[in-house]
């Protein structure tokens, strides 16, 4: 017969509960032999972890965690610690997904394979964005920009990316790691999700191992660049999945077997969490984005009077109170430059970008370096941006169906139905 330990005297009872209660939270749930930082800290401690991996840090190492905690702790302005075994866990079971450090640690390595000099700060950058970008997929303050920001504000992120000790650098602020373009571009909090899952997936083909053996595999379809593996459950589990060329998933162990020596070279490596879009449809909308700006503020000037006008009276146009009209400072002013540069770039009659793009933009930065801030920013910001918007418009153009061959001539257009 089922024991029912519960009918007992009142001292067995007490004991019983004192049990229960030692087992189950106050929400029922099992309590977890390591505690999670809460969102706040969490923020702080993920970002403090990614400043030192994007310095090649050796996560073995004893003092890793210990850095990263006490700094952000002085950062904080908190008391409260946590252990190795504490932030490893954190590390493993809420950044990354269950993908082990190692694996981590692997991905990363390949991803500053040959950069030299400014290449790696800009490296360093863009993997810290990624880090970013992932823990707030996994938190309720990522559901957009605006919660993200105020959840950086709280958790003292700024100080955290100017900290020295952990790699900082003083002229990092927080609106260069954090966008609403990001929010835009992927479609909100599932969008964001999403391109997590992928950014996991990319670390476990690069760091898994087979038989205690390094076995990176390259996880984009060759046909159609998507991805046709995906990041399952705990530590490097691929499983295929279906691409966008319509292929038949790959046997789970084909494709997963340990590469050939010599085999074919890796991909050009992906940076950033917008450029996961293979297909370029994010840096589409962007650009139809921007242009429609230009249609609305400047529907009759010519090109000059428009870069003029975003390089002169209208460079400090802020959006912050006024929803309707679209600044163009910082690095969104940099994309909306861009993106009107390139819509233009085949007139015949701009003799100016004859050289192309980046050359002109390039030439224009000596007149502004010295005493105009404002605009230098916004051109280093398009220069930075144009291969970006660039790579994407090409995806995108290449992911178009092609139009149907109809020999010399298409065919009549059929009378109407009625």
């Amino acid at each position: 017969r089922l024991e029912q330990p519960w009918r007992q005297s009142v001292g067995g009872k007490q004991k019983i509960l004192r049990s229960m209660h030692s087992l189950f939270s106050a929400s029922g749930a099992r309590k977890s032999k390591h505690t999670l930082p809460n969102e706040r800290e969490g923020f702080a401690l993920a970002v403090g972890a990614s400043m030192q991996w994007s310095k090649l840090r050796d996560s073995s190492n004893p003092m890793f965690f210990h850095n990263i905690v006490e700094e952000v702790k002085r950062c904080e302005g908190t008391e409260r610690d946590w252990s190795k075994e504490q932030m490893v866990h954190f590390v493993q079971a809420k950044l990354f997904g269950g993908i082990p450090q190692y694996a981590v640690e692997k991905w990363i390595q390949s991803e500053f394979l040959g950069k030299r000099g400014d290449e790696i700060t800009e490296h360093r950058k863009a993997l810290i964005e990624v880090f970013i970008y992932r823990y707030l997929a996994s938190v309720d303050s990522g559901v957009d920009s605006t919660s993200a920001l105020a959840l950086a504000e709280k958790a003292h992120i700024q100080e955290v990316l100017q900290c020295k000790g952990l790699g900082g650098r003083a002229d990092w602020v927080v609106e260069d790691f954090i966008s609403e373009e990001v929010w835009n571009d992927l479609g909100g909090k599932a969008g964001l999700k999403a391109q997590s899952k992928k950014l996991l997936t990319l670390i476990a083909a690069a760091g898994r191992k087979v038989h205690g053996q390094y076995a990176p595999i390259d996880p984009y379809c060759k046909d159609c660049g998507e991805l046709k593996f995906q990041h399952q459950g705990d530590r490097c589990k691929l499983e295929p999945v279906p691409c966008g060329c319509g292929a038949e998933p790959l046997d789970n162990a084909d494709g997963l077997r340990r590469p050939p020596p010599g085999g074919e070279p890796p991909r050009q490596r992906q940076r950033g969490m917008n450029e996961l879009d293979r297909t370029g449809q994010g840096i589409l909308e962007t650009y139809q984005r921007k242009l429609k700006v230009i249609a609305t503020r400047y529907p009759e000037l010519e090109p000059k009077a428009v870069v003029s006008k975003l390089l002169g009276s209208d460079i400090d146009t802020d959006d912050h109170e006024d929803d309707e009209s679209v600044g163009v400072t910082g690095k969104q002013g940099g994309r909306l430059l861009a993106c009107y540069l390139f819509s233009v770039k085949d007139d015949a009659a701009l003799t100016f970008l004859a050289q192309g793009i980046k050359a002109w933009l390039e030439a224009q930065l000596p007149k502004y370096a010295v005493v105009h801030p404002v605009q230098t920013s916004c051109l280093k910001n398009a220069v930075k941006f144009l291969p970006e918007l660039e790579r994407g418009l090409a995806a995108a153009a290449a992911a178009r169906a092609p139009a149907p061959d109809f020999g010399d001539a298409p065919p009549p257009p059929p009378p109407p139905d009625f």
